[in-house]
C-alpha cells in the first residue's frame, strides 16, 4: 500500500463521516454534496488498493508482462465511480435545493468540518506530493505526464476535494447572508467540479490502458545514451516504448550492428546498455 494512497484513505473516512453527521444536521445541499464526494473518495482508494495488489502478482504463464495494467484498469473504474456517485448525485442534489431552497440550520457545525477537512485533506496532498516528487505549483504538469495511476488518482481527488471545501465555504457564507438559493448552487457547482475531475481521469487513464508510449524527451535520451555507450552499433532503426505498469515499460530497440562482432559481444553489449538505461531512467 502507497502512503499517498493510504493516508488519503484515512482522512476521507474521517472527513466522510464527519460531512454525513453535518449535512443530517444541518440540511445543506452543498455538505450533502461533500459528503457523497468524500463517501466516493473512499470507495476509490479501496479500488486503487485492489489494483495494487493485483498489479503486485507479477508475471504468469497467463500474463508473460505481468499484471501492472490492474492499476490502470481499477483506476479507470475510479474515475467511473466519481463521475457517477460523486458528479451525478450532486448535480441532482443542488438541482432540488435551488428549486426548493431551505436556510442552513447549525452553521458553526458546517465551519469546524470545513476546518477538520481542509487540515486532514491538506494533510493528505502533502503525502501525495512527497511521494510524486512534485510541488504544489507543478501538480498539473505531474497529472498530465504521470503513468502512476495511484498518484493521479490521489492527487486530483486531493485538490479537488480542496476545491469542493472552498466552494463549500463560498455557499455557506452566501446562502446564510444572502438568499439560501446559495447552498443549492454550490452543491450544483461541487456537482460539475466532480465531473470536471472524473473526465480528466478518463483522458489520462484512456492513454495509459490503449499503451501510452514514453515522451519524445525520454525517446531522444535513450538513443543519445545508446549511440555513447554501445560498442556495436551501426544504426538505430526504431525505438518503440509502452507503459505495462505504473513503474513499468516496455522497451524495444531496433539497431543495426557490426559485422565483424561475436555473438558474445553483441549479447554483453546489450546486457550493459539495458543496465545504463535502467539506471539512467529509473523514474519511469
Amino acid at each position: 500500500m502507497s502512503k499517498s494512497v493510504k493516508a488519503a484513505l484515512i482522512a476521507n473516512g474521517i472527513i466522510a463521516s464527519a460531512k454525513g453527521v453535518a449535512a443530517f444536521f444541518t440540511g445543506s445541499a452543498s455538505m450533502m454534496a461533500e459528503a457523497i464526494h468524500s463517501t466516493a473518495d473512499c470507495g476509490n482508494q479501496a479500488l486503487v488498493l485492489v489494483g495494487q495488489r493485483q498489479a503486485a502478482r507479477g508475471r504468469s504463464e497467463a500474463h508473460s508482462f505481468g499484471q501492472g495494467k490492474a492499476n490502470f484498469f481499477w483506476s479507470f473504474v475510479v474515475a467511473v465511480v466519481l463521475f457517477l456517485l460523486g458528479g451525478l448525485f450532486s448535480v441532482y442534489e443542488g438541482i432540488h435545493k435551488i428549486m426548493h431552497p431551505e436556510p442552513i440550520e447549525n452553521p458553526w457545525l458546517i465551519v469546524g468540518i470545513i476546518i477538520l477537512a481542509v487540515t486532514l485533506e491538506g494533510g493528505a496532498l502533502k503525502v501525495a506530493l512527497k511521494e510524486s516528487g512534485t510541488k504544489l505549483k507543478d501538480i498539473f504538469k505531474t497529472i498530465k505526464k504521470s503513468s502512476s495511476s495511484h498518484i493521479l488518482v490521489v492527487l486530483i481527488e486531493d485538490s479537488g476535494a480542496l476545491l469542493g471545501l472552498f466552494i463549500l465555504s463560498i455557499g455557506l457564507l452566501l446562502s446564510l447572508y444572502v438568499d439560501p438559493i446559495f447552498d443549492g448552487i454550490a452543491a450544483l457547482m461541487i456537482g460539475i467540479l466532480l465531473l470536471s475531475l472524473s473526465t480528466v481521469l478518463f483522458i489520462e487513464l484512456k492513454k495509459l490502458i490503449i499503451g501510452e508510449s514514453l515522451d519524445r524527451e525520454t525517446i531522444r535520451e535513450i538513443k543519445n545514451l545508446v549511440k555513447e555507450e554501445s560498442n556495436v552499433l551501426v544504426h538505430i532503426n526504431s525505438v518503440r516504448s509502452m507503459f505495462i505498469g505504473s513503474e513499468e515499460v516496455l522497451l524495444v530497440i531496433s539497431m543495426n550492428v557490426k559485422d565483424d562482432k561475436l555473438g558474445y559481444e553483441i549479447e554483453q553489449d546489450i546486457k550493459e546498455l539495458k543496465y545504463k538505461i535502467q539506471k539512467r531512467f529509473k523514474e519511469h
